[in-house]
């Protein structure tokens, strides 16, 4: 029997395209115990009991997880503890299923299990001849995201806007008046877990983003959203506890939608940030509205004057709409019970990748409310803030421009408060983003170099624009001690910086 399930097991590891991801244990001289090769992060873990159905003996048992193509499905390593041994395990699960062995000094014993996956727990009854029959219950958080840092759980909620100071400029239409959605991201309590996830996007959306690759994406099936999983649940109450909160601002990049973004965006959340993701009409790839009616991106022009126009047009919208967003929530934390003074509206802070890098630097020149900017490869236009930006400011570059840009070094002279260039070693544009580890999931076969992500591993990517961020924002929103975005400047090898 014992010689079959191994059988079984390793079939399953070279059959399965989770094959490449396993997390290969060595021995550890020092103490003859198994030790692993720990990766930037891992895309979940698990906490729970064990139960033997034949002893009632309960063990304590955790673990972690690296999913595969789908959220239900991936790698588990784990220890158990009973009154006797500590235990070393490791496997792999599907939706329904667990196979694996158990390691204690030199030797393996096979085990199988039927397993239950719920959002937020998971339940087996497993088998293991050598060993019994035995009960697994346990709390359980896997995303394809990263896994949230800070004390806080997330809320989510949405808000379709409609600025009637201002006409639409993309449309002829005179009474057709500037519109955005807009997705309110805030902490709540850490154990708040009565509220349901949150879509990570829609299907509409999801077909935009497939249809934005260089190749055919035909491998990946047209519900694959819905493995991505969000950490943030859908309207809680916000935790009025320990705010009031700083305030970030995100916008997203020309062609771009603010769905690709919520790594960098959650990870903030949970350490104590509001943050308004903003999905501009006409710059975005698609906006879509509470009543399913669509607008898509348009197309820069070709001819220089039309598109000199198009641009200005562009980074003004972009500019308006963080303003009219700010207005917003400043409404909104005077006049809503359920968030009253709940923002802390003088600690402002706005960042936004390419096209809405731009409007960031723009925004921090123009109002004064904005006291905090960065920026994730932008893409800038210097004499719009030719009299000089003395809010505090950080550009993250990919490598390649960094202290190599014409457009950088005219921005950089004229940053007159402290700033920071930081370029990233291997990084390509969209880095910046989600898409990289989610192809990395749903494609990972498919080299990230070619489809426009670098030679940077992409976890090893957002845990380091993951960490500049929050570094940055808690020195310069929350006061931290300026040697905590010094410390993870020089944290990485990854990265080049040079300061003011």
């Amino acid at each position: 029997m014992r010689h079959i399930l191994s059988i079984i097991l390793n079939i399953l590891i070279i059959l399965s395209p989770l094959s490449t991801a396993w997390i290969v244990p060595t021995e550890d001289t020092n103490n003859n115990s198994l030790r692993h090769t720990i990766p930037d992060w891992y895309d979940g873990h698990f906490a729970g009991q064990l139960i033997n159905i034949l002893t009632s003996e309960k063990s304590n048992i955790q673990g972690t997880i690296t999913l595969g193509r789908t959220n239900v499905r991936g790698i588990f390593t784990a220890y158990y503890t009973d009154s006797n041994n500590s235990e070393f395990i490791e496997g792999i699960f599907t939706q329904r299923f667990l196979f694996g062995s158990i390691h204690k000094d030199s030797t393996k014993s096979p085990f199988f299990g039927k397993l239950t996956i719920e959002p937020c727990s998971i339940s087996a009854t497993i088998w293991a001849p050598l060993k019994g029959i035995f009960q697994l219950y346990s709390h359980y958080d896997a995303s394809f995201l990263y896994p949230l840092t800070g004390p806080f759980n997330i809320g989510v909620n949405e808000h379709h806007l409609i600025d009637l100071s201002r006409p639409e400029n993309f449309t002829a239409d005179p009474d057709d008046y500037r519109e955005m959605m807009l997705r309110l991201w805030y902490p709540v309590e850490k154990k708040n877990f009565s509220y349901g996830l949150a879509d990570y996007m829609d299907t509409i959306t999801f077909q935009w983003l497939k249809g934005r690759s260089p190749i055919p994406l035909i491998t990946i099936p047209n519900t694959a959203y819905k493995y991505i999983q969000l950490h943030g649940r859908t309207n809680p109450p916000i935790d009025k506890t320990h705010g009031p909160y700083p305030v970030i601002i995100f916008s997203h990049g020309y062609d771009g939608v603010y769905q690709i973004y919520s790594s960098l965006i959650e990870d903030l959340v949970s350490n104590g940030y509001i943050v308004a993701s903003i999905n501009h009409p006409f710059i975005a790839g698609v906006t879509v509205f509470p009543d399913n009616r669509t607008i898509t991106v348009s197309s820069i022009p070709s001819d220089p004057e039309e598109q000199a126009a198009w641009l200005e047009m562009g980074r003004r919208a972009i500019i308006e709409d963080a303003k009219f967003v700010l207005d917003f929530l400043t409404d909104l934390n005077n006049t809503n019970p359920e968030v009253l003074g709940t923002f802390d509206l003088s600690h402002v802070g706005m960042y936004g990748h390419s096209f809405g890098g731009g409007g960031t630097a723009i925004c921090c020149y123009e109002d004064s409310r904005f006291t905090a900017g960065l920026t994730l490869d932008g893409f800038f236009s210097a004499n719009e803030i030719s009299g000089g930006l003395s809010t505090p400011f950080l550009m993250m570059v990919t490598g390649d421009r960094f202290m190599n840009d014409t457009s950088l070094n005219l921005i950089w002279a004229n940053l007159t408060n402290e700033a920071f260039l930081v370029g990233i070693t291997g990084a390509q544009h969209y880095s910046f983003t989600d898409v990289g580890i989610l192809l990395d999931h749903l494609l990972p076969l498919a080299p990230s170099r070619l489809l426009g992500f670098g030679t940077i591993d992409q976890k090893r990517m957002i845990n380091i624009t993951i960490s500049v961020e929050r570094a940055f924002f808690d020195v310069f929103l929350k006061n931290a001690s300026p040697d905590i975005l010094t410390t993870v400047l020089n944290t990485f090898s990854e990265i080049n910086y040079i300061e003011k």
